[in-house]
């Protein structure tokens, strides 16, 4: 009897410390599943940026920070994650962790489709195989198909820390059918070209003697047709349906309906609340949505969004979130890419240009300085250039560090502009830069530096003394009178030298 109950509590232990261990793997389980599921999301925002983004772009390098931190967290956890690929789904541990069934977005399916069925990511991972990885995935969806593919790209690359497994077509499931002859080809063709009298006839017939006749009866339930109507004509828009969907389209695209949906947009991105990655896809929507209608040619959409972003930003008081996701847009158009967009302004704008120009120049940031000074060369029109000089003074606030380096600069076009934003500026240390232009080879540019010199005084002393040996005697003689002003007495020893000197009466004056 002893040993029965013995053997019984023993027994009852046993199972007790199953059931603790079951418990425990389950909790480790769960949480494994967990940390996979939002490193597939990280990967998945990463790829998307790595779509949209140029290289060493602020958002992009955020993403990438973000997806290194979160593979580096989850392998101080775990040793490896094996994610099983199907069509729309991604598996971990029998588990969905990603599910997307549509074919263009779904990651999925984009493996899915290259015969990859599953990739294993292992403890050790650098941060370059992850670089390099992302790149494969982009180029891939470029590649010509008869030359490359995602497995080829992946097999070349021979990656230590990620495996992956693929499977043949003959063994996916599938026969595949290989036609003998022309004939036999044609004839296994699913599109058979428009027969008969007319396209609903011949449509009509083939739909209904070659559909199986469970899809046929399935189609018929689902439509409803009326007494000897075709599931083709069953499936044809009536009058008030087509007037219905030009009258949807109308409303989508009248300015109301444009002002209303970024009025809910802007409502959206100021109620975000603390998630980043949710105000990483709301900037990344936005630069989208403007800089397609800046493409389009849609010029006055784009700058009503950019113009009410502005508003927002300057009236309302903003979370530190907030604002730098309002900058964020905003200074997305003050990048390289604002003189193309300019200048398709400036081509399209047609009579309303001057506005267009102006309210675009207007909402651009600092960073639009160094673009719209590589702009001036390729106008054509000097009131569109003015335009943009002006626009860079404003932008400079008084400083002249922006400009310093465009003071190399020898081409004499250039040059002119630039001396016009300088003197505009007014930096007491201009005179400092110079002293190239004072001796350039162009007559005109050192004739302008003369003049921007006049407007410092003593400061710029130096430099017009230089031009009293100009080659030019017109320089020369605007030179000695300014300098005579600026340097006074002074003057009078340096100019005497020069009038009693033997060049003097060899050359006009």
């Amino acid at each position: 009897m002893e040993k029965r109950e013995t053997t019984k509590k023993e027994i009852k232990g046993k199972v007790k410390s199953m059931e603790r261990l079951e418990t425990g793997e389950d909790l480790i389980e769960e949480r494994s599943v967990k940390a996979t599921r939002a490193l597939i999301q990280t990967l998945l925002q990463t790829l998307k940026s790595f779509r949209l983004y140029e290289p060493n772009h602020p958002i992009l390098n955020k993403f990438l920070e973000r997806l290194k931190r979160d593979f580096d967290l989850y392998f101080e956890e775990f040793d490896s994650f094996s994610i099983h690929v199907g069509e729309g789904r991604l598996f971990y541990c029998g588990k969905v962790i990603y599910e997307n069934q549509d074919i263009k977005e779904s990651l999925a399916f984009f493996f899915f489709k290259d015969g990859i069925r599953e990739l294993k990511f292992l403890r050790g991972l650098e941060f370059k195989e992850i670089m390099d990885f992302l790149h494969i995935v982009k180029k891939s969806e470029t590649v010509n198909r008869m030359e490359d593919d995602l497995v080829t790209l992946l097999w070349e690359k021979e990656f230590p820390h990620i495996h992956f497994t693929i499977v043949d077509d003959f063994l996916d499931g599938e026969t595949r059918w290989v036609p003998g002859s022309e004939e036999d080809f044609i004839e296994r063709l699913e599109f058979r070209g428009f027969q008969g009298s007319g396209f609903e006839d011949s449509t009509s017939f083939e739909m209904e003697k070659g559909a199986p006749p469970f899809e046929r009866e399935g189609l018929r339930q689902l439509l409803n047709p009326k007494p000897g109507q075709s599931l083709v004509q069953a499936c044809e828009l009536t009058p008030f349906e087509l007037e219905e969907i030009n009258r949807e389209l109308q409303e989508e695209r009248a300015p109301e309906h444009l002002i209303h949906l970024i009025e809910n947009l802007i409502e959206i991105l100021l109620h975000l609340g603390e998630d980043v990655s949710a105000y990483e896809n709301m900037i990344s929507y936005f630069e989208r949505i403007i800089g397609s209608f800046f493409e389009r040619g849609e010029i006055q959409q784009a700058l009503f969004i950019l113009r009410r972003l502005n508003e927002t930003l300057e009236t309302m008081v903003l979370k530190d979130k907030q604002i730098f996701a309002v900058r964020q847009i905003l200074e997305a158009f003050s990048t390289p890419r604002s003189p193309a967009l300019l200048k398709e302004i400036i081509l399209k704008a047609g009579e309303m240009g001057s506005e267009w120009v102006l309210q675009y120049l207007q909402l651009l940031s600092k960073k639009a300085i160094g673009p719209l000074y590589h702009l001036l060369s390729s106008l054509e029109s000097g009131k569109w250039r003015k335009m943009v000089c002006d626009r860079l003074v404003e932008l400079s606030q008084g400083e002249i560090q922006p400009f310093l380096p465009f003071l190399k600069e020898n081409n004499p076009f250039l040059i002119s502009h630039l001396l016009y934003i300088l003197g505009k500026i007014g930096h007491p240390t201009t005179p400092l830069y110079l002293e190239s232009w004072v001796s350039h080879p162009d007559p005109k540019v050192r004739e302008e530096t003369l003049q921007l010199l006049k407007r410092f005084g003593e400061k710029g002393k130096g430099l017009i003394q230089k031009c009293l040996e100009d080659p030019m005697a017109e320089i020369r003689a605007k030179a000695s009178l300014l300098f005579a002003k600026v340097a006074k007495e002074e003057a009078v020893k340096i100019l005497s030298e020069i009038i009693l000197s033997k060049e003097f009466l060899k050359r006009d004056y």
